[in-house]
């Protein structure tokens, strides 16, 4: 079987090469219609969406009156993918919803999926993602910091936008100016004849295209709009084109598009893009820039090239924090990592941008969330063989770059380890060869990268190591303001600007030319050896199968109640310990519920064990039902059940609690004159408590609960 793997990297390695040059480049691949799309599109070569013609980048109307911008560019693929003919009219956003009524044109573009046009309208799949943000005058004179501070103050709105619209009601207490474009609306901003208007990114762009740069953002909305596009009712199979277009393109295909049209000049984000309280305003205004020292060589996370410029994922994710906080992140060079850690140590710097979090490390430094997480592996020669568990070879001596935390996370996992520290990650590939070193250990991307760079091709990846790099911003720890600030900083960074640094850096280049012919006779090789052994491998396939489910049907067993078929105790425990590590590295908060069904002997006495079993059942399915997906329910013994609330207050638990305890008393048992009702005690963690004495405090609760008159929810404050 791993003989196979390596032949189907190797095979689609290749494959993926040829992807990337132009000579085997392949064109836009068709999109399979039903016979009722392609008669549709046959029927219909045209079919026009109305929009708004001020809403740039997303629809730019040109001189010419042609149009171009991301809605124009995703229908053009959609085009060339699907053979349908979608095109697009520009004008008043208000017009064309009333044409788009009375089947004038047959669809809009760029708009929301608003109740108020189901009526008329069938919605795609969005095609992007919008944060709302609250935009007011540069400066921000008036210092709106949050939607309290526009209490009596003036909002321009575009007028027909549904959105904000109803965004709009929300703010009762202030004065609503309707524009009837969105030059209007963005000129009211900054002439100062409105306080603050609702936009977005594209807000930004459109002004500072009218040469009216003098808006900024106030702070993020929690609303994010999903573009989709619309078309009349009665034409369902555009819908499905349209839908199959957009999956062919794929998302990350979109995101590239949008980023192409979004390049986002410094001087439009002047004042943090975040929301700061008042301590880290203050903090953040005493200090001109934030000083940073890195690793001077670790690609592809981040080194100075041959210009002295800082590059690499870890430098791209510090460029959209610097513009979040609104302050410029200053570079203080050092000549290894090794120097980087003295002068954090020293505090001769704010923050490292690529940290690990260690024991050691927490002496001197805090630790921001993690923005990028990567498996250790292990990097030797041919000659060895693949690693399947990194105990058997957990006393061999490895190379590892000095000062890097895999060290001291290595020796704290596998005490037999014996390593040897080298200057960078290029000498420790080349010591795999040296008698007495077994390997190199570091991340996937760290050793890709300098396999291709140097042309390192006598070295492979073994196996993982059973650690990971969580990569986090260090904080010196006399500065707990900047960290906080941090943290909210990294919260912000959307799924499409990571996976834009990813696909920036985490992808193969190529800059050498190829013999094709003799790479196409390599390809046909290796294509036949595959279905050789696909073929072998058929045979055993069916056998694995039934082992597989053999593991999983154990695995269920192990891990769940039988009865209720929710986590048991064993795994409950395992859930807590989990959570109290994490406490304890991120300071996060969390809470337990502890609930037990009243008078529960009665119910076997009184009607027998099944339905005892049948009560136990239902309750555990609408527990499981109404927590939330990142808490843990599980039954802790008996007629008892417990739920872990990670990142959750005190407050926020018991809102839970009763709220499953209102539940539980409406649950209705056909055979059973009376309803079941439970009593529930809740608990929220306190540092330096053991999980044994939270449950403690929880049951302590609920037996409060007990003796007072049942059905109750009781919390357990903090002694």
């Amino acid at each position: 079987m791993k003989n196979i793997v390596v032949i189907l990297l190797l095979f689609f390695t290749v494959f993926f090469y040829f992807e990337s040059t132009s000579a085997f480049a392949a064109s836009p691949s068709s999109v399979k219609l039903t016979e009722k799309e392609k008669a549709f599109i046959k029927a219909h070569p045209v079919i026009t969406l109305g929009t708004e013609k001020d809403w740039e980048p997303y629809v730019i109307v040109n001189a010419d009156g042609s149009i171009s911008g991301i809605d124009s560019e995703v229908l053009s693929k959609i085009n060339k993918l699907t053979g349908a003919g979608f095109v697009l009219r520009a004008g008043s956003w208000l017009d064309m919803q009333k044409k788009a009524k009375s089947g004038i044109v047959d669809g809009l573009s760029s708009g929301a999926a608003h109740e108020e046009r189901k009526t008329y309208l069938n919605f795609s799949n969005p095609y992007s993602t919008i944060q709302k943000m609250m935009i007011v005058p540069l400066g921000n004179p008036k210092k709106n910091l949050s939607n309290r501070d526009l209490d009596g103050k003036t909002i321009a709105i575009h007028k027909g936008n549904m959105a904000d619209e109803h965004l709009a009601t929300k703010f009762k207490k202030s004065r609503i100016l309707e524009c009837a474009t969105i030059e209007e609306m963005i000129q009211a901003v900054a002439s100062n004849r409105a306080d603050a208007t609702f936009g977005n990114g594209g807000t930004l762009y459109f002004a500072n295209k009218l040469g009216l740069p003098y808006i900024q953002v106030a702070y993020p909305l929690g609303k994010k709009l999903k573009p989709v596009f619309a078309v009349r009712k009665d034409w369902p199979e555009a819908i499905g084109i349209l839908n199959k277009g957009l999956a062919a393109i794929s998302k990350n295909g979109l995101v590239k598009l949008r980023n192409k049209w979004f390049q986002p000049d410094e001087k439009i984000f002047p004042e943090p893009m975040i929301f700061l309280n008042k301590s880290e305003q203050e903090s953040l205004a005493l200090v001109e820039y934030i000083s940073m020292s890195i690793d001077p060589s670790w690609m592809p996370y981040e080194a100075l090239n041959d210009e002295g410029r800082y590059v690499g994922l870890t430098a791209d994710y510090m460029d959209i924090l610097s513009k979040r906080i609104g302050k410029k992140f200053r570079l203080i060079p050092t000549e290894s990592w090794a120097q980087t850690l003295s002068f954090a140590r020293a505090k001769k710097c704010d923050i490292v941008p690529s940290a690990i979090s260690t024991p050691s490390r927490r002496k001197y430094l805090n630790f921001s969330s993690p923005y990028l997480s990567f498996p250790l592996v292990v990097a030797t020669g041919h000659d060895k063989m693949f690693i399947d568990n990194f105990e058997s070879v957990a006393d061999q001596t490895f190379a590892v770059v000095k000062g890097y935390a895999a060290i001291e996370l290595l020796r704290l996992k596998y005490p037999k380890i014996k390593i040897v520290e080298v200057k960078d990650a290029i000498t420790g590939l080349e010591k795999v060869h040296e008698d007495g070193i077994y390997g190199y250990i570091d991340t996937i991307p760290s050793i890709s990268y300098q396999i291709q760079k140097n042309g390192i091709f006598d070295v492979k990846i073994s196996g993982q190591v059973g650690l990971k790099y969580d990569l986090t911003v260090a904080v010196r720890n006399d500065r707990p303001e900047l960290l906080s600030i941090l943290n909210k900083a990294i919260a912000s960074v959307t799924k499409e600007e990571r996976l834009n640094i990813m696909n920036r850096w985490i992808s193969v280049r190529y800059d050498k030319g190829v013999d094709y012919w003799l790479i196409g006779k390599i390809l046909t090789a290796l294509v036949v050896i595959i279905l050789l052994l696909l073929y072998r491998y058929s045979f055993v396939s069916r056998y694995n199968k039934k082992l597989l489910l053999m593991n999983s049907k154990l695995d269920l067993l192990y891990k769940t109640d039988r009865l209720t078929q929710i986590y048991n105790r064993y795994m409950l425990d395992r859930e807590m310990e989990r959570e109290l590590a994490r406490a304890a590295r991120y300071n996060s908060p969390f809470a337990v519920i502890l609930l037990d069904i009243d008078h529960f002997k009665k119910v076997n006495d009184n009607y027998g064990h099944h339905a005892g079993d049948t009560v136990l059942v239902a309750i555990s399915s609408l527990l499981s039902i109404n927590v939330r997906e990142t808490d843990v329910l599980g039954r802790w013994g008996g007629e008892e059940f417990l739920v872990i609330c990670p990142e959750t207050s005190l407050e926020g638990a018991a809102l839970l609690a009763e709220k499953l305890r209102t539940k539980i008393e409406e649950l209705h048992f056909p055979a059973m004159k009376e309803n079941v009702t439970a009593s529930l005690g809740v608990a929220a963690y306190v540092k330096g408590e053991t999980g044994e004495y939270l449950v403690k405090r929880a049951d302590d609760a609920l037996y409060s609960a007990k003796r007072m008159s049942r059905n109750l929810v009781v919390i357990a404050h903090a002694k």
